[in-house]
């Protein structure tokens, strides 16, 4: 459970960016001979971060502000929906949470969310059981396309690094909502 917090801030490529500045000042106040080290890859990795964030909005420019519409396995997407344009209008677990289970009354709601927004695409997780959104895209016709949040993705992936995860997710919600 994640209690109150949405602690899913990595979809956010400027709050990683801050939380990584964080990380660089507490390192170097417990390591000062090496301070200059940490601010310096901070800095770097900062000036990556800024270009991810770059591309990513350039990358969604492609779709159609109607078309920036999000079901997900569950609320994991709302930072990454509120920086690039998004609205998150449908969640197949209802919660931070994966351990919650939705109601039968929930799901049916969700299938005419996606039927009434002719939404072309479900968002999984590869860290979370598709078995509910499998369902759901068989009775709307929505296809089920997995993205990388809990974990990165295996070396070779694509997705093995923090901003090679978020290119991939990004490259598939994009190509998936068009």
């Amino acid at each position: 459970m994640h209690g109150a917090f949405d602690p899913h801030f990595w979809f956010d490529p400027l709050r990683v960016k801050i939380a990584v500045y964080d990380i660089a000042a507490r390192l170097a106040a417990i390591d000062p001979d090496n301070a200059d080290v940490y601010f310096r890859n901070a800095l770097a990795y900062g000036e990556e971060l800024d270009e991810l964030h770059a591309w990513i909005q350039d990358q969604v420019s492609a779709l159609a502000p109607e078309r920036r519409q999000l079901v997900t396995s569950h609320d994991s997407l709302s930072y990454f929906a509120e920086l690039y344009g998004f609205e998150v209008i449908g969640l197949v677990i209802p919660s931070l949470s994966t351990h919650v289970e939705p109601s039968a009354e929930h799901i049916a709601e969700l299938v005419e969310v996606i039927r009434e927004h002719d939404v072309p695409a479900l968002f999984g997780e590869t860290t979370v059981s598709d078995r509910l959104a499998q369902a759901v895209a068989r009775e709307t016709g929505a296809e089920v396309v997995q993205l990388y949040s809990g974990s990165l993705g295996p070396e070779g992936s694509g997705a093995d690094t923090y901003l090679g995860m978020v290119r991939t997710n990004v490259t598939r919600i994009v190509e998936a909502l068009k």
